[in-house]
C-alpha cells in the first residue's frame, strides 16, 4: 500500500512539474529555424518526405504547447495594452495555420509552404511569449506587426470573402507596404535570435 501510494505521488510530482515547466523556447525557436534558411529562399527546400513530416509535426506540437502558454499571459495585461493586442492576434493566427489542412487547404499538409507557415508563427509566438511574461512593451517588429494585424482587421478589401467564407485575397496596396514593414523588422529580430542561439551553442 505505502509502495502504491508512493509511486502515485511520485506520478502527480511529475505532473505538476510537467505543467509548471516553462515553455523550451530555445529548442522551439530551432526548430523553426531549420525550416526558415536559407532566408526562405524557395529553390532550398530544408527538408522532404518523413523529414518534412517530423519537422511539420514538431512545430505543430510546439504550438499546441505554446499557444495557451501566451494567451493565458497576455490575458493578464491591460485590455487596451499594445503588447496584449499583438499576442492575442498571433495567437490567432497561429491558431488558423494549425487549422489550415483541416479547412479548404488540405494538401498543404505535407507541404514545405505550410510548414514554413507555420515556423514563422512559431518564431513569432516565441517572441510574444517573451513579451507578455516579462513585462517588455515594445519592439520594432511587435510595433510592425501590431499596425498590420489593425488594418487586417478593418481594412474591407483586406476582409473581402466569397460566397463560402473565404477570404478572396484581393490586393491591397497598405497591407503590402505594411507587410514588407513587418517583414523586414521580424528579419532584423530574427537574425539577432539566430546569432544570440549560435554565440550561445
Amino acid at each position: 500500500m505505502e509502495a502504491s501510494r508512493g509511486v502515485a505521488n511520485a506520478a502527480r510530482s511529475v505532473d505538476i512539474m510537467n505543467a509548471t515547466a516553462p515553455p523550451d523556447l530555445k529548442t522551439m525557436r530551432a526548430t523553426a529555424i531549420e525550416l526558415l534558411r536559407p532566408d526562405d529562399a524557395p529553390d532550398m527546400l530544408p527538408a522532404a518526405g518523413e523529414e518534412l513530416a517530423t519537422l511539420t509535426d514538431t512545430l505543430r506540437g510546439h504550438l499546441e504547447l505554446l499557444i495557451p502558454e501566451v494567451e493565458q499571459a497576455a490575458g493578464r495585461l491591460p485590455e487596451n495594452s499594445v503588447t496584449r493586442s499583438g499576442a492575442m492576434y498571433c495567437v490567432g493566427e497561429a491558431r488558423g495555420k494549425l487549422r489550415a489542412p483541416e479547412l479548404s487547404f488540405a494538401p498543404l499538409a505535407g507541404s514545405v509552404l505550410y510548414a514554413r507557415r507555420l515556423a514563422r508563427v512559431l518564431a513569432a509566438l516565441c517572441d510574444h511569449y517573451e513579451t507578455v511574461t516579462s513585462g517588455v512593451v515594445e519592439t520594432h517588429w511587435r510595433t510592425a506587426f501590431v499596425r498590420l494585424a489593425d488594418h487586417c482587421l478593418t481594412c474591407p478589401t483586406c476582409r473581402a470573402m466569397d460566397d463560402e467564407g473565404a477570404n478572396l485575397g484581393l490586393p491591397c496596396e497598405t497591407h503590402d507596404r505594411l507587410y514588407d514593414e513587418y517583414r523586414e523588422a521580424w528579419a532584423r529580430a530574427r537574425d539577432g535570435h539566430r546569432r544570440s542561439a549560435e554565440a550561445s551553442a
